[in-house]
């Protein structure tokens, strides 16, 4: 423990009674004097905070991150702790200031260097600043009070703003933050190391690519987007990626469980992954020259692959099929190519 002083200029609020001053504090100060008090803010929600900590780890990477300023109140004398001439706080060790907003963010970031073995790594986060605000004169419902007023009023900033802003490969972005979200494409499991999966004996249903490849049949109706399909994505981010969100939570509960299971199952196979995208992009998803949108009732649609038979023994796929490896521990049936026309036609004759 130590002293730790704050540079900056306490603006009053209400008169005499109260004030607030922004400053920067380093990262190794702030875990030094915060303080949790449960009593205004809500229960730290420990499921958060991995996917806080790997925000908080890409500080470095090209777009970086963005961190909200972390607000606390001062419960002692600010008269008595602050030098004007210097316009300083002091905040003598054994003192702490207490968490109004931003426990979370607190939590990830020890969540980050508990986790971080690079020594030199560790050290730079440790000495980066972050902005804070400082309340002082506050009584236990003021204090209450402001967090409510924080989390009531504010609002996340949409997604859709941000990608305009972000020169990255959109499909990759919007890849990896559905399946952050989405549980249940993550128990149909995406492979993003490789850049194939090894049938039989991997289950995994998609390599991230073959996603990609998947969500841009269903949203556009082919292969690869153009700059048009990429702009419309980044103007509705929010909202393409919340239905998605919903689409694959409906599709993997329709469909067969562990459908990456090609002994078993015909769905682990591009092209009829592919052709289901179709199949459902000409029944759900209405066009314009400036937009795209789903209809109303587009989960019903989706629901319709419940009753068909996925199955590796389904007569109607056979002419289209091969048996791979032959002959081995290892043989399972395949599509004799990554070509999806006539498995939407199929789809289309039994399911329409």
């Amino acid at each position: 423990m130590f002293d730790v002083k704050l540079k900056g200029v306490v603006n009053l609020i209400n008169g005499d009674d109260k004030g607030v001053m922004t400053t920067q504090i380093t990262i190794r100060d702030l875990l030094d004097v915060y303080k949790i008090d449960n009593s205004v803010n809500r229960d730290i929600n420990y499921s958060r905070l991995q996917n806080v900590s790997r925000y908080i780890d890409s500080y470095d990477s090209d777009i970086g991150i963005f961190l909200p300023s972390l607000v606390f109140s001062f419960a002692e004398d600010v008269s008595q702790h602050y030098d004007m001439s210097k316009k300083e706080l002091l905040i003598p060790s054994g003192m702490q200031l207490k968490v109004i907003d931003g426990q979370h963010r607190i939590k990830g970031i020890e969540y980050l260097l508990r986790d971080t073995e690079d020594v030199e790594r560790k050290e730079e986060i440790l000495n980066t600043t972050l902005t804070i605000q400082i309340y002082f004169g506050l009584k236990d419902d003021d204090q209450k009070n402001v967090f409510v007023d924080i989390n009531s009023n504010a609002k996340r900033v949409s997604m859709s703003l941000v990608t305009k802003y972000d020169n990255r490969d959109i499909m990759r972005v919007l890849v990896r933050d559905l399946y952050d979200l989405c549980n249940s494409l993550q128990i149909a499991g995406v492979e993003f190391n490789k850049s194939r999966i090894v049938k039989p004996n991997s289950d995994l249903l998609f390599t991230s690519a073959r996603l990609k490849g998947f969500i841009s049949f269903l949203l556009f109706g082919k292969a690869k987007i153009n700059k048009k399909n990429e702009e419309l994505i980044k103007e509705k981010y929010d909202d393409i990626l919340a239905f998605l969100d919903k689409f694959f939570t409906i599709l993997f509960d329709v469909l067969p469980t562990s459908p990456g299971e090609v002994r078993k199952y015909t769905l682990g196979h591009e092209a009829l992954q592919n052709a289901i995208a179709v199949f459902l992009y000409k029944a759900i998803i209405l066009e314009n020259e400036k937009d795209f949108y789903w209809l109303p009732d587009w989960e019903t649609e989706v629901e319709k692959l419940r009753d068909f038979d996925w199955g590796t023994g389904n007569h109607l796929f056979q002419q289209y099929m091969i048996t791979s490896r032959a002959n081995t521990k290892q043989q399972f049936k395949a599509f004799i190519d990554n070509t999806h026309d006539n498995l939407v036609d199929i789809l289309e004759g039994e399911l329409l």
